[in-house]
């Protein structure tokens, strides 16, 4: 059976009765997407490492609650996204507390593009730092992950219109923190 063309839903569900071939594509198809999420929730990148195979491990053993309705990603990511917040009670439990990570950089094929991307995210970072965690969360949820606001709203707890305007109040204020950059 060839798992490539298969849709992850469809993956999903195949999964519960023989998970060896549909779950590794899963696994191949979210592993980069999935960890750079968890590094852009200000992680520490050792503990990303291994939130990140929690968070699979958690999906493989869950699998048979996977409802048919519904999207894998969206599915995957509530799981990281509790994950993420159970490491930031551990963290604040312990007293310690992470920086934004470096993993905002998008890789670029020319030097000086990627020194200005370079400080472009370091712009977006100021920016999602000052923001309260959850509101991180449904920034990156969207904006880098490509979850749609109706999707990513209950995953950070929030109703999709408080959502909407909490992605606009942080998009603007990004937005602001570049212009200066962009005008020059």
């Amino acid at each position: 059976m060839d798992f490539e063309r298969m849709t992850d839903e469809e993956l999903a569900l195949r999964a519960r009765r023989d998970p060896r071939g549909p779950f590794e594509v899963l696994f191949e198809r979210h592993r980069g997407a999935l960890y750079a999420f968890i590094l852009r929730q200000g992680i520490e990148e050792g503990r990303a490492e291994d939130l990140f195979q929690q968070v699979f491990l958690k999906a493989f053993r869950a699998l048979p609650s996977f409802r048919e309705e519904a999207r894998f990603k969206t599915w995957l990511y509530a799981i990281a996204v509790h994950a993420v917040q159970d490491e930031r009670r551990a963290e604040r439990r312990r007293g310690s507390a992470v920086p934004l990570h470096e993993a905002m950089a998008v890789d670029g094929p020319r030097a000086h593009e990627e020194a200005e991307r370079a400080e472009d995210v370091g712009r977006v970072k100021r920016a999602l730092e000052g923001a309260p965690p959850h509101h991180r969360l449904l920034f990156t949820l969207v904006r880098f992950q490509g979850l749609p606001l109706a999707e990513a709203a209950p995953l950070v707890g929030m109703s999709a219109p408080t959502a909407k305007l909490t992605l606009f109040r942080i998009s603007k204020r990004i937005g602001e923190l570049l212009a200066p950059v962009r005008e020059t």
